[in-house]
């Protein structure tokens, strides 16, 4: 049953005590026709690292799901949540998701997207990989309002990237000391002094502004998990709005190939090769150039300036890889103090941090950053 973008806010605040009389009340308020438990169906999905998310199904029509999503403990410490409404408000507008229903005071409920998330082998398979870039491409293009509009003396100025003001949120919330002492014990062997990582911080904003990459709205953590494949239609959907913001192109690019490695088993050896990068980027700028033009993908550009066009974003994308990796390594630190989600944050900060050293001294090596 087709639903209209929901406006209504719900004075309810669902835990692990109240988490079923919550989703009751919820679906009651989206699903008016439907029968309360046990008659409805619960699913919990267990991939999520920032959020708990319930899906809630009749049995005889397990495609008309309705998600449930519960933020995690403090996300709102660097988390705008009602810019992300307005952003998926934008994105079901333009056609590309599921609509919202309804938020709540600790969480929102929203259209689910049939298909399978994917894994470590199908984000390189030829058509969903080429249907990923042609979808981020169109997302690109996309222009909605910020919540900083009203802020700025001229709503018509370029908008401003949020990768560096979230790298110094995140750097913001970095405690001196964790408060479980095994924990704190790791911190303080494994990970950088503060002083030190915003030095890392101001010296990558420095470098990476020289790139001149263009700002486009962009999803900003597309990682495996927030990608969904309907095989039916051969379409992918993103999912998952709450970091979506105004940022580097290149930015978002580099983050989503950095995701290739995984999250729970962290393998930084899968992250994409050229030939593969390099066939993406082609489909990418051929829809995105397309897109801007409100056209579709039938005419590509000339051949001779494509190719140089590549050239250049693959040269920015794997510069913009180091910011990834420093983004959700000082994430995960604040993450490891607050979050009660079941994960290993801190180890996740370790293996991100030194990717990001790796791939920092591989580029000065190569003198191609600092200089």
């Amino acid at each position: 049953m087709e639903r209209r973008v929901g406006s209504e806010h719900l004075d309810l605040y669902l835990s692990d005590s109240n988490l079923e009389e919550g989703i009751t009340q919820v679906i009651k308020s989206v699903r008016p026709e439907w029968p309360e438990l046990p008659d409805i169906k619960l699913k919990v999905f267990t991939d999520g690292i920032t959020n708990r998310l319930v899906g809630v199904y009749l049995e005889k029509s397990p495609n008309d799901m309705v998600l449930i999503r519960v933020y995690g403990e403090k996300t709102e410490l660097f988390i705008d949540r009602k810019q992300e409404l307005r952003n998926m408000r934008t994105m079901y507008k333009s056609g590309l998701i599921p609509p919202f229903y309804c938020s709540f005071n600790n969480g929102i409920c929203y259209g689910y997207s049939p298909g399978i998330v994917l894994d470590e082998n199908l984000v390189r398979d030829p058509l969903i990989s080429r249907l990923i870039s042609e979808m981020l491409a169109r997302m690109h293009t996309i222009k909605p309002q910020v919540n900083r509009c009203h802020e700025m003396k001229d709503c018509a100025l370029e908008a401003e990237p949020s990768l560096f003001r979230s790298l110094r949120k995140f750097l913001d919330l970095i405690p001196g000391a964790l408060k479980d002492t095994q924990r704190d014990k790791r911190f303080k062997k494994f990970i950088p002094k503060k002083q030190n990582l915003i030095s890392e911080v101001n010296c990558l904003e420095l470098s990476l502004k020289k790139l001149f990459s263009p700002v486009v709205f962009c999803h900003n953590d597309l990682l495996l998990k927030n990608i969904v494949f309907n095989s039916d239609k051969s379409a992918v959907t993103f999912i998952d709005f709450e970091y979506a913001d105004y940022n580097y192109q290149a930015f978002d690019i580099a983050n989503h190939f950095c995701e290739f490695a995984g999250v729970d088993t962290f393998n930084p050896s899968l992250y994409p090769n050229k030939e593969f990068q390099i066939r993406w980027l082609r489909h990418y700028l051929e829809a995105w150039v397309a897109f801007k033009n409100r056209s579709l993908v039938t005419n590509p550009i000339e051949r001779p300036s494509i190719e140089k066009e590549i050239e250049t974003l693959y040269h920015q994308v794997n510069q913009f890889a180091m910011a990834s990796h420093l983004l959700w390594g000082l994430w995960a630190i604040v993450q490891a103090e607050h979050s009660t989600i079941n994960f290993d944050y801190l180890g996740y900060a370790v293996q991100r941090l030194r990717e990001y050293y790796k791939l920092k001294e591989e580029l000065l090596i190569n003198d191609e950053i600092y200089h």
